[in-house]
């Protein structure tokens, strides 16, 4: 590996841990008020940059600072924590109010690319810092030595939380509980946690020769794999000609594998050329591998033919966005270096540095700026989606308002609160679709649930269905397609039994399909459950397994049918010894 020589002078070792204390403290304080509804929970507006500036402020200066420019270093992180407190501000924002639409997506995003943008930032703010120059050399060694010191100090964290964990339990196996109960307070388990971690940075940040040795493992690993990769990717071109674009697209995941692939062959040509250098390969396989790499543009500009092609069909969504931005990106890197290939031939790895800089700095932007209302892929999803209605390219009642109450945030909500109340009176169905939308996967079937109840056998007589279990129905059957029609156009007959199977004097109802699924819905604490029913034999008492592939199944389905009605005691009662029952499975 051609490394860089960096200060190894860390900061001394009583400040950091004081630091991970500090952090542990205002992440436990921030949980003990989620989890007892105190200021901020409740508020993602103030919670989001709190917890934002209670992980990465903290985790930034431990892996900037240094002995000889402490006071820099603060200065530096202070300022683009404030950044991401003000982008978590925004964020938070499009949270609120919260619990009225799910927020997971929404945070997992922000976590992700604030995790990317301070991993990018660092490593311009470590240089400047220190006063050296911001070198692509530079760039390229901390990008590495911040990954695997950060990764290697978190499985730290990790594994003494365990090793705590396993000391409490072996003490707990002899009778001394203390300890696991302690190690489990929350007030204890992240102080612990942080401290652990600061320690982890510490260890790690001196032993820049055992970071740099894994460094060079990865690459020469790379390095064994780039010509593979390459000559995979010429080959792929190579058949498309013959093959045509159809099966790429027919897949369904054609351009998620053309952008993998893209992206792989550049992180590995990073990896190998590193800082510029051009003696990896000998002088035969470097132009092979080049060659290769030329090639580039021409997955990149696939890639984004196939993307435009689902967004001039279905528009835009918050994926598509950002496979818009990745596939930008990866097309800029990809021209940069086949531009510089072009040129320079041969010496093409000394233009690595200009155009990896750049793109750095604008993939920092990027994930900035999607937190923010300058390039808010929610907004411009919601947009995209409601000028199709509007256009007339779909109808309102067949928007996707299951996705847009799961992944568009608060302006999806506020739209669809709107369309409620406009629509709540002329059209209580659209009404009641919009404010309790049902994912894809839970539609109605084309043929409709209706049809089972068009071929339902009531018993012992015909009799009002409650609303509860007609809807319980409903959702079973449109779940499964067999029983929905979506699968055949089977038209046995289906079977609803009003019965008092507990003697309470309140009614359950025994549903069986033509697929021999049964179950028995009963009205627990107002609300109605499905509990499920097997079938037993009643002459043997042995469990028949499969009523729908026996040679009896037409004598099964004449007695569901027409067979008399009666409820059996159990033949064995429970037994109770204490707090324990036992019973007899027969």
């Amino acid at each position: 590996m051609n490394a860089v020589s960096l200060s190894s002078t860390r900061a001394p070792l009583k400040l950091m841990l004081a630091i991970s204390l500090a952090q542990g403290v205002a992440l436990y304080l921030l949980a003990l008020a989620r989890t007892n509804d105190a200021w901020p929970s409740g508020q993602p507006v103030w919670e989001l940059p709190l917890w934002t500036l209670a992980v990465a402020w903290p985790v930034l200066l431990l892996l900037a600072m240094e002995s000889s420019h402490l006071r820099r270093a603060v200065a530096g992180a202070s300022v683009f924590a404030s950044v991401l407190a003000l982008v978590a501000l925004y964020t938070g924002w499009q949270l609120s109010p919260e619990g009225e639409f799910p927020s997971e997506s929404i945070i997992a995003v922000f976590a992700i690319t604030t995790a990317v943008a301070s991993f990018k930032a660092l490593m311009y703010l470590q240089p400047l810092a220190a006063r050296r120059p911001v070198s692509y050399a530079t760039l390229f060694a901390n990008s590495w030595r911040n990954f695997l010191t950060a990764g290697l100090s978190a499985v730290m964290a990790g594994a003494t939380y365990l090793v705590l964990m396993l000391w409490a339990a072996l003490l707990n196996v002899i009778g001394i509980d203390f300890f696991l109960e302690i190690f489990q307070e929350m007030w204890f388990a992240f102080p612990a946690i942080a401290v652990a971690f600061g320690l982890g940075v510490y260890i790690f940040r001196g032993l820049s020769r055992l970071i740099d040795g894994l460094t060079g493992l990865l690459e020469g690993l790379m390095r064994l794999l780039l010509p593979l990769l390459v000559a995979m990717l010429a080959v792929f071109l190579a058949a498309l000609p013959f093959t045509g674009l159809e099966p790429l697209w027919d897949v369904g995941s054609g351009t998620a594998l053309l952008m993998a692939l893209n992206g792989l062959a550049l992180f590995f040509l990073n990896a190998v050329y590193q800082t510029g250098r051009d003696e990896p390969y000998p002088a035969i396989v470097h132009r092979l591998v080049y060659g290769g790499a030329v090639l580039l543009p021409i997955v990149s500009g696939l890639a984004l033919y196939g993307l435009s092609l689902r967004i001039a069909q279905y528009g835009w969504t918050v994926e598509r966005c950002w496979a818009l931005a990745v596939c930008v990106g990866l097309a800029l890197f990809s021209c940069g270096y086949a531009g510089s290939i072009i040129r320079l031939r041969d010496a093409w790895p000394r233009n690595l540095a200009f155009v990896n800089r750049s793109m750095g700095l604008a993939i920092l932007a990027l994930v900035l700026l999607v937190n923010s209302p300058l390039l808010d892929f929610r907004q411009i999803s919601l947009a995209s989606q409601q000028q199709r209605v509007e256009s007339g390219e779909i109808e309102l009642s067949d928007f996707d308002f299951w996705y847009a109450r799961e992944f568009l945030g608060r302006p999806a909500w506020l739209w669809m609160q709107g369309l409620v109340e406009q629509y709540e009176g002329s059209d209580p169905a659209l009404a009641a679709l919009i404010a309790n939308p049902r994912p894809p996967w839970r539609q109605p079937a084309s043929g409709d649930s209706s049809a089972i109840w068009e071929r339902m056998v009531y018993r012992p007589a015909p009799f009002e269905v409650p609303q509860g279990v007609r809807d319980e129905i409903d959702t079973l059957v449109e779940s499964m397609p067999v029983l929905s029609g979506r699968a055949g156009t089977r038209t046995d007959p289906a079977l609803l039994v009003e019965v008092d199977l507990n003697g309470d004097a309140v009614m359950e109802y025994v549903f069986v399909a033509e697929t021999f699924l049964a179950r028995v819905f009963q009205r627990r604490d107002g609300e109605w459950q499905a509990l499920q029913l097997q079938f037993v034999d009643a002459q043997s008492r042995a469990l028949v397994a499969d009523p729908e592939g026996s040679p009896d199944r037409d004598a099964f389905m004449s007695n569901l049918t027409e067979g008399s009605l009666e409820t059996l005691d159990a033949e064995f009662r429970d037994l109770r010894i204490g707090d324990l029952v036992l019973r007899v499975v027969e």
